[in-house]
């Protein structure tokens, strides 16, 4: 009563080859192979905070290095040619009376 085991039955028991199903897809950047460009103020728009004006960090733009180190560039560039103001006023105040004559 002896068994004899064939390289057949050996490869049955083998794990077949696949696909982890719990891994979640790599997030790609979005603007990679995009040009920035600093005229593009509705683009930059996005990447700065609406009150503040500071420019959004990496973990929140999901950007890559090199693509948010470009979005940086074009912002202040854009800031200093004048495109996009340095600071924002907050939205509540920009209807308040003028108190003195000065703009």
């Amino acid at each position: 009563m002896e068994k004899s085991c064939s390289q057949e039955d050996s490869r049955k028991d083998l794990p077949i080859p696949m696909e982890n199903p719990h891994e979640e897809p790599l997030k790609k950047c979005v603007l990679c192979g995009k040009h920035v460009d600093y005229k593009n103020v509705k683009l930059l728009s996005q990447f700065i905070s609406p009150f503040t004006g500071c420019i959004y960090g990496r973990h929140i733009t999901v950007l890559c290095g090199k693509k948010q180190r470009e979005i940086t560039k074009a912002v202040k560039r854009a800031q200093i040619v004048g495109f996009i103001p340095v600071t924002y006023k907050d939205p509540n105040y920009l209807k308040d009376p003028k108190v003195c004559n000065i703009r």
